[in-house]
């Protein structure tokens, strides 16, 4: 943009000289047409006198930009004090050249360097717009750990996830660090230390983090880092995606898996895993001993004809919690089905020890229980058990307890028999008997 005939003659033989490759030129000789002329596109630099016929000043420069921000713009003025070049570059010019004596060499480079370094600044405008709507639009919440200054940039929605404001969170990788759980911690610094070290190829890990309201959530943390050198990290970024509902809806079915939904005890599954482990552990000891009890109600059937199930139920929750109160509180029980149960008593110093916990389980059942609509009245059968009896394995110990219980029904019920042996010395007869 030119008003100067002369002026736009030399730039044209000026700029006909570089040939490698040849630029192109229009020539608009005010400031009306030479928007008219942007606006119809295909321009890479605007070349623009600041003084025009109509619009004159640096208010000819802001209506360039105004017009079309993404174009680059080269002020060529017959002012050349450093007040009115730097004041072209703060209004948005990519360069300020003076006519007198332009040479075309350095005409040349700065219409170039023009056009790249826009080009640049547009690109990481773009990525900076796209990170924006990235860590805005995300559901997962974004970090930026800069390991030089060790200063964090934690997304919106990061906070968000934790309940805090943008203004409640600051830039210390406290933030974070401080919220974790704390059986969580040392897992969380080893991971990202391993990353650091080249150990890993991404870091990777689930973790608790606490709310603003003191309850934590589970979330799964990703990153990876940018190295200066080798095990020399340089920043690191990733984010957080809240996993609290699938950590539920999992420890929902492990419950499900595990665990009996009316007494809340461990179910059939997760008992004889136990009694597995506590073979395991009795054969690498050689010493150890462990007993294993099989009870019966004995009046669930009759509880549930009187009184309707719901007594019937009522009296399994009644009695898995007086069980509770008879055994150790490491010590396993579990609901096989029905009205069966069964304890494992391990760590026992002599098997007088486990007939000590028979007998006082046996004894509590014998009060009657609340059942909702009176007292219910069911005592219970109780065979014994022990691993270092005629059976062991895990089934045929599992077959002796219960055999033995049969013999305690048979025998009258509310009493607890022995199987595979006698009673030992100042226990025989403990615990029979109606």
């Amino acid at each position: 943009m030119e008003d100067n005939p002369g002026d736009a003659l030399l730039l044209q033989t000026t700029l006909r000289e570089k040939q490698d490759p040849p630029y192109q030129m229009e020539i608009a000789a005010d400031l009306h047409s030479g928007l008219e002329r942007m606006a119809k596109g295909g321009l890479d630099l605007v070349l623009l006198d600041l003084f025009l016929p109509d619009s004159s000043g640096f208010p000819t420069l802001q209506s360039i930009l105004k017009a079309e921000p993404h174009l680059p713009v080269v002020v060529l003025t017959g002012f050349s004090d450093r007040t009115t070049a730097m004041r072209s570059l703060q209004e948005g010019a990519q360069d300020f050249l003076s006519k007198d004596g332009l040479d075309v060499t350095l005409l040349d480079r700065s219409i170039r360097y023009a056009i790249e370094r826009f080009s640049l600044l547009s690109k990481m405008r773009e990525s900076q717009e796209r990170y924006f709507l990235m860590a805005h639009g995300s559901r997962d919440g974004l970090w930026d750990w800069d390991l030089r200054t060790d200063e964090v940039f934690f997304s919106s929605r990061w906070k968000m996830m934790l309940g805090y404001a943008d203004h409640e969170v600051g830039r210390t990788p406290s933030e974070w660090f401080d919220r974790v759980h704390p059986q969580d911690l040392p897992s969380v610094r080893g991971e990202l230390q391993r990353h650091f070290a080249g150990q890993s190829s991404h870091f990777s890990i689930e973790h608790r983090l606490r709310h603003k309201d003191g309850r934590y959530r589970w979330v799964l943390g990703r990153g990876q880092a940018i190295f200066a050198r080798p095990g020399f990290p340089a920043r690191v970024a990733g984010s957080f995606t809240d996993i609290t509902r699938h950590k539920n809806m999992e420890q929902q079915l492990a419950l499900r898996a595990y665990y009996d939904p009316l007494t809340g005890l461990p179910n059939r599954a997760f008992f004889m895993d136990g009694l597995a482990r506590a073979f395991a552990r009795v054969q690498r000891q050689t010493l150890g001993l462990f007993a294993l009890f099989y009870l019966d109600l004995d009046s669930l059937k009759t509880v549930n004809d009187k009184m309707g199930h719901q007594a019937g139920d009522n009296l399994l929750v009644a009695f898995a919690q007086r069980l509770k109160s008879c055994v150790r509180p490491h010590d396993l029980i579990a609901r096989l089905g029905g009205d069966e149960f069964t304890v494992l008593l391990e760590d026992l110093a002599s098997r007088s020890e486990a007939l000590e916990v028979a007998e006082r389980i046996v004894e509590a059942m014998r009060r009657p229980f609340a059942s909702g609509k009176g007292e219910a009245i069911s005592t219970v059968s109780l065979g014994v058990a022990y691993s270092d009896g005629p059976e062991a394995t895990v089934d045929g110990i599992l077959k002796a307890a219960d055999r033995a219980m049969y013999q305690a029904k048979q025998a009258g019920k509310s009493r607890y028999e022995i199987d595979g042996g006698p009673f030992p010395t100042g226990l025989e007869g403990r615990g029979h008997g109606k």
